[in-house]
């Protein structure tokens, strides 16, 4: 497995040094920029197509208001890129035994912080002193949907964390009972879930508020999440984050498919699970003690085709939110099924062990059912599914 992206490109290429860069950060990283692609793209599209339009939007220029709030938000972003930045500098070795954990502690340099802020605001002063002395008036602008998007996806991955973390909380089933709540929330683990549901939250109320059709932020929002998820698991595989299946063996059932796509041990995770890998030397040095299902290669493998597929043939889908219906089945099949051999903790539902995503995808089977159901019989959609 490869905890560094450097790791990667050291395999690949046969180099031999080492960036501080987590290969599952990475991707996440790149599922944010691939999605945002994506829906920057449909938005656009639709828009072209007449089936979202621009808005009109009043803003205040000026004023004490308006340029208090513009200043507190350059001294925050100062501050923050400060307090981090000359935190690394100065506890670089910190940093890199662990980069996800120390970004997310409290960890950093105060002064570096105060001092970034402080320019930040200075140079906002220097660069738009003619903007912000300037009397308070109100302007009235119309806005193409498309401009939302940095602030729908920055609410979406801002609300996204929150919820991956709190059902995670619930997804293991024993942690919430045994630690505090620091100890939660330092504790590794996201889930799919969660950030998925936080997220659309924000992301539908940003747009629906603007006056956009929830069918066609639906539809947008579909492709654009199976997306971050296959990249997303593309992160989970190859850093070997836990999100694996059980123990697997069984004899591969045609000799074309790979062991290690079929059986996998997960040497060099990220997790450090498993027994000691001889002669090894570093931060991962374990391997698993038996071979298990690669789940999160089926999962990207599984939700990228499906992306593909609906990519290719979006145009041709006339009925808005018949996209979203796809997208409900796909995953909510795709996550049941692929339940069965993961580890996870079970919950018992009359007698039944299912997993806290068996139960969620349940609930979006019968959510897709029903927006099926009322997408024919509002539009008429058996006609004109297909043009």
């Amino acid at each position: 497995m490869f905890p560094l992206i450097s790791s990667v490109f050291n395999y690949v290429f046969g180099t031999d040094f080492s960036w501080p860069i987590p290969t599952f950060g990475f991707f996440v990283t790149l599922s944010f920029i691939l999605s945002y692609w994506v829906f920057h793209s449909e938005f656009g599209r639709k828009e072209r197509e007449g089936l979202i339009n621009a808005f009109e939007e009043r803003v205040d220029m000026g004023g004490m208001r308006a340029n208090v709030f513009i200043g507190l938000g350059y001294g925050l972003l100062g501050f923050l890129i400060g307090f981090k930045g000359g935190g690394i500098f100065l506890e670089y070795d910190s940093f890199r035994s662990n980069p996800l954990h120390w970004l997310l502690s409290g960890r950093g340099s105060w002064v570096a912080g105060v001092a970034l802020s402080v320019l930040s605001v200075l140079f906002l002063l220097l660069m738009q002193r003619k903007l912000l002395l300037e009397p308070r008036r109100e302007a009235t602008r119309m806005v193409s949907p498309k401009k939302l998007l940095p602030a729908m996806l920055l609410w979406a991955g801002l609300t996204g964390f929150l919820g991956a973390r709190i059902f995670h909380v619930f997804e293991d089933g024993q942690l919430f009972r045994a630690q505090t709540f620091m100890e939660l929330w330092e504790s590794g683990g996201l889930t799919f879930w969660g950030g998925l549901f936080f997220g659309a939250a924000s992301y539908f109320y940003i747009g629906i508020r603007k006056g956009m059709d929830w069918k066609h932020l639906a539809d947008i929002g579909s492709l654009g999440m199976l997306m971050a998820y296959g990249v997303g698991r593309i992160g989970c595989h190859l850093s070997g984050d836990g999100d694996w299946g059980i123990v697997n063996n069984y004899e591969k059932p045609v000799e074309w498919l790979p062991q290690w796509a079929w059986s996998f041990r997960f040497p060099h995770n990220v997790l450090n699970q498993g027994e000691y890998i001889p002669g090894c030397s570093g931060k991962y040095c374990s391997i698993l003690p038996h071979g298990v299902f690669p789940t999160s290669l089926y999962e990207a493998a599984a939700i990228l085709l499906v992306f593909g597929v609906l990519w290719c043939i979006r145009k041709y889908i006339k009925v808005p939110g018949m996209v979203f219906t796809i997208y409900l089945f796909v995953v909510g099949i795709e996550r049941f099924l692929i339940e069965f051999i993961r580890v996870n903790y079970k919950f018992n539902v009359g007698g039944i062990a299912l997993s806290e995503a068996q139960l969620i995808s349940l609930g979006l089977l019968l959510l897709a059912a029903f927006v099926a159901g009322y997408l024919f019989m509002k539009n008429g959609a058996k006609r004109r599914l297909l043009k």
